[in-house]
């Protein structure tokens, strides 16, 4: 991979995790680090995948969990 296709890839990586960043912090509206199911239900499509999401089953997205919604 030449120089200016890394740098574009690693640019990208940078938006999108800034991007995501923000979104995470959207959805948690109290802002406790967590994204309840009631917090989710602003977003049809996180409301969907909350379950697939949720891997430890507590009824809330950590940051980590909430980082699957990209893969």
């Amino acid at each position: 991979m030449n120089t200016l296709a890394k740098t574009a890839v690693i640019l990208s990586t940078l938006v999108s995790a800034q991007a995501f960043a923000v979104s995470f912090s959207d959805y948690d509206l109290d802002q406790d680090g967590y994204i309840t199911q009631s917090e989710a239900k602003v977003s049809d499509t996180l409301t969907q995948i909350f379950d697939r999401l949720d891997v430890d089953r507590d009824g809330k997205l950590s940051m980590e969990e909430f980082k699957d919604i990209e893969s």
